[in-house]
């Protein structure tokens, strides 16, 4: 059995020889990887045999500055400078194109691009073993990056009418991307992050008022081309989980062990949906002993993997401040092939 195998197996909840594991890093956490292995960073997740393998779709970076920032697609300037010395690989948002709550001299981009995933032919995935992911920014993510995140927050209590045409927009967006997506690709990857340490960033009667029906046609469009969906949030978002299996998420990542209680959500909704990740990246891969990340892979592993429905990893792109020598046992321990689950 191949590892995209694995990966629609356990989507499937059908059986597998082993649970497939996918890991996400920075940069300086992968070059240090990477060193270690003593093969080429571009070899890294070939080496470690990821079962993912992933493509970006969306906030393509259009435009370099003379000063060295980026714009991207939306008209959003990042500085993206000195990324190995930061703590994560996502860059430092300058500055937003909506100053006010308004679209009206804002041209939003196409996601009906034609070389937006066009170089990727069917046979390039197909070919592959790895199970082929295509990821998309979601709408909450797209809003508050071209309003800004307390201003988008705001409008979301005060500004209905521009909440509403603003998510529309991105909406269409993603649909377009969608509707043009290769059919190597297996899964759709909406990345939004909804929860903070304790509930949701806007609570869950925003959230259901703005969000929920714009994700249902989502998340159905993507269904509706024969991709699996899988969405990524940080934080706690335990208190619409009910709602996340009922809108059709076939698997979420990445079960952040800080934020929720993974087994309690394993009891509750596993039989329904994959979970995927839920080793702590903000507690035993920075702080632990690398006894104490074998033992939470197992328990991971025993737990999360019981009667299949698991995708081994950790809850999110393992940090700058992670230990190295946990970071090496995490992955000696996947590649392992660890199969002890009750």
């Amino acid at each position: 059995m191949n590892m995209r195998q694995r990966v629609i197996n356990v989507i499937n909840k059908k059986p597998v020889d082993m649970i497939p594991y996918s890991f996400d890093w920075t940069r300086q956490v992968s070059s240090k990887l990477a060193s270690h292995y003593e093969i080429p960073l571009h070899e890294l997740d070939g080496f470690i045999g990821d079962h993912l393998q992933y493509y970006y779709a969306s906030g393509q970076y259009k435009e370099t500055l003379a000063n060295g920032n980026v714009r991207d697609e939306f008209g959003i300037l990042w500085d993206r400078s000195g990324l190995l010395d930061k703590y994560g690989d996502w860059g430092d948002m300058i500055k937003s194109p909506l100053s006010e709550p308004t679209l009206e001299s804002y041209v939003f981009p196409s996601g009906a691009n034609s070389d937006r995933l066009g170089w990727l032919p069917d046979s390039k995935s197909r070919q592959c073993e790895r199970y082929c992911i295509v990821m998309i920014k979601g709408l909450f993510t797209s809003a508050w990056q071209l309003r800004g995140f307390q201003e988008f927050l705001t409008d979301m209590l005060t500004e209905d009418a521009f909440t509403h045409s603003l998510l529309d927009k991105v909406l269409q967006f993603n649909l377009e991307i969608i509707a043009g997506m290769p059919s190597c690709v297996d899964g759709i990857r909406f990345d939004d992050d909804w929860g903070q340490q304790e509930g949701l960033l806007m609570g869950p009667v925003l959230w259901r008022k703005f969000l929920k029906p714009r994700l249902k046609v989502m998340y159905a469009a993507a269904r509706k081309r024969g991709f699996n969906v899988f969405i990524h949030s940080c934080g706690d978002i335990s208190e619409i989980f009910r709602e996340i299996v009922e809108l059709g998420v076939e698997v979420v990542h990445p079960m952040q062990p800080e934020t929720m209680d993974v087994e309690i959500i394993k009891h509750e909704y596993g039989k329904d949906i994959v979970l995927y990740g839920g080793i702590g990246c903000q507690s035993v891969l920075p702080n632990g002993t690398v006894d104490d990340v074998i033992e939470e892979a197992k328990r991971r592993v025993d737990v999360l993997g019981k009667s299949g429905g698991y995708i081994f990893g950790p809850a999110g792109a393992i940090p700058t401040d992670a230990k190295i020598e946990n970071v090496i046992a995490l992955t000696d321990f996947a590649r392992s092939g660890y199969k002890e689950v009750s």
